[in-house]
């Protein structure tokens, strides 16, 4: 009986660990572009970071487009390594997954892209947002795509609408610049999801207190009032 337990234990043990080697990650937290009324397109790449091949899980938890783009279909719109989705992808109900995503570096293999060229019609010049949620199972990650129309003249165009955090690493403060976004609450939370520190924002830029946040790897995310993810950013707290 004794032997029996040990085997179970071992073979409990080796699926936990071939589970916690599952990782991947998102190449980057937040890509931005300015776009013309045509042919937008924005890249970004889901990363297997394991020894083994993954499938990545994922659907949009947030988008401020002003329409549903109708133009979207099966080779244009938001788009993973497999196929490019219809304009119901948005509504967030509709969980996709990715074609074979191969170990190893950000390649096309992972390309996860928004192409976006209804732009014409829009009066304002953004920023747009499409945020997407992607798991593999075990770890989860966020993404967001942020789009902006190029105004009559560029120059009258405010560069600060352009998500900055600095400094990374960061001590005792970290400046949260976010512009034009409409954010009313900063999160931080920790490598697992838990929330750690929790800020309250006016304005186009945050002063953030750190000095109760124990050193290691946080994620940001910046919401509006009713909640919704706006943008995340990766830091590190020294």
């Amino acid at each position: 009986m004794k032997k029996l337990l040990l085997g179970l234990v071992s073979l409990l043990s080796v699926g936990v660990s071939q589970k916690a080697s599952a990782q991947f990650s998102i190449q980057k937290d937040t890509v931005a572009g300015y776009a013309s009324d045509y042919n937008f397109e924005l890249d970004n790449f889901f990363v297997n970071n394991s020894s083994t091949y993954s499938f990545i899980s994922w659907k949009v938890v947030y988008t401020n487009l002003p329409a549903a783009p109708s133009q979207w279909n099966s080779s244009f719109g938001l788009c993973d390594n497999k196929n490019c989705y219809a304009n119901n992808i948005l509504d967030g109900t509709r969980t996709q997954t990715t074609d074979t995503i191969f170990p190893g570096p950000a390649s096309s293999k992972g390309n996860f892209h928004i192409i976006y060229s209804e732009l014409g019609n829009v009066t304002t010049y953004g920023p747009y947002y499409v945020t997407i949620e992607a798991t593999d199972g075990v770890e989860t990650h966020q993404a967001t795509f942020v789009m902006y129309k190029y105004p009559t003249s560029v120059n009258n165009f405010s560069k600060t609408s352009e998500l900055m955090v600095y400094p990374n690493p960061a001590a005792n403060d970290l400046n949260v610049v976010y512009g034009n976004m409409d954010v009313k609450t900063i999160g931080v939370y920790n490598l697992i999801g838990k929330a750690v520190s929790y800020y309250r924002t006016s304005g186009n830029s945050a002063k953030l207190d750190l000095s109760a946040v124990p050193s290691g790897i946080y994620f940001l995310r910046l919401n509006d009032e009713q909640g919704h993810v706006l943008a995340t950013r990766k830091f590190t707290k020294q």
